[in-house]
C-alpha cells in the first residue's frame, strides 16, 4: 500500500516531513499507544493522578458549536484552524504539553469516553487536533457518538442514558496519518455538537423535531 504521511503543512511553509509512504500493509506495523484526558486538560500517555475526576459542561442544542472544517461535501472542509470557534463553555480542549521530539501516528484512532448527562439522550463530538507552536489548531479527524446508540444501532441494541450515571462512549474516528512535530501538541477536543455537519440532539430523548430542547 502506498498512503501520504502528512505533517506540518501551513501554506508557505510545508515540512519536508510531509512524504508519500510505503508499506507491506494497512496498518503498517506500529505500537499502540492510549492517551488519557487529565483533570487540567492535559493529555498524556500516563494514568491520570486522581483516582476519580471529572469535567463537565452546560451544552444548549439552541446555541451548539458551528461547523469549522473536517470531511465535509456542501461546508468549508479540511484541516481548518478550531480556533475560530472560540472559547465556549461547552467546548473543552485538552492537550498534551509541547513534544520533545516527533510523535508519528499512523492507523485507527478510537476514543473511549466515559460522560454522563443529566437528560436521556445527548451527543459527544470528539476530534483529533495538531496544535502548531503559534497556537494554530489544525483539525486532523472529527467523529460523533449519539448516546442512546453507544450499545449499537440494532433496535434491541439503543438504550437512553441513565441522568448523572457515566457510560462509555466508543467513537470510531477511522484512520489517520500524521508527523506531531516536535513543539507541536496533540490535542483531543470533547463537545455535544457540530452544526449543521451533524444534526443537533435536542437532548429530550424523543426523535429531533418532535420536542423541545433540553440543555
Amino acid at each position: 500500500v502506498e498512503y501520504f504521511l502528512m505533517a506540518s503543512a501551513r501554506k508557505g511553509s510545508s515540512s519536508e516531513k510531509n512524504r508519500v509512504v510505503r508499506a507491506a500493509s494497512w496498518p503498517p506495523t506500529s505500537k499502540q499507544v492510549p492517551y488519557y484526558l487529565q483533570a487540567d486538560f492535559g493529555l498524556s500517555p500516563g494514568l491520570p493522578s486522581q483516582s476519580e475526576s471529572s469535567n463537565e459542561y452546560l451544552f444548549d442544542p439552541k446555541k451548539p458549536v458551528r461547523t469549522v472544517g473536517g470531511a465535509n461535501l456542501f461546508l468549508p472542509c479540511g484541516p481548518m484552524d478550531q480556533r475560530a470557534i472560540g472559547e465556549r463553555g461547552d467546548y473543552l480542549r485538552f492537550q498534551t504539553d509541547p513534544l520533545a521530539d516527533d510523535v508519528t501516528v499512523v492507523g485507527n484512532i478510537v476514543v473511549e469516553l466515559f460522560a454522563s448527562t443529566d437528560g436521556p439522550d445527548t451527543d459527544f463530538m470528539v476530534k483529533l487536533v495538531d496544535v502548531y507552536p503559534d497556537g494554530y489548531e489544525a483539525l486532523l479527524l472529527d467523529a460523533p457518538i449519539r448516546a442512546r446508540y453507544r450499545d449499537g444501532r440494532n433496535p434491541e441494541d439503543v438504550s437512553m442514558m441513565t441522568p448523572g450515571k457515566p457510560e462509555k462512549m466508543t467513537i470510531n474516528l477511522w484512520s489517520t496519518a500524521n508527523v506531531f512535530e516536535k513543539g507541536h501538541r496533540i490535542a483531543v477536543h470533547v463537545t455535544s455538537s457540530n452544526s449543521p455537519r451533524f444534526e443537533v440532539n435536542p437532548n429530550t430523548g424523543h426523535a429531533p423535531g418532535e420536542s423541545r430542547s433540553k440543555t
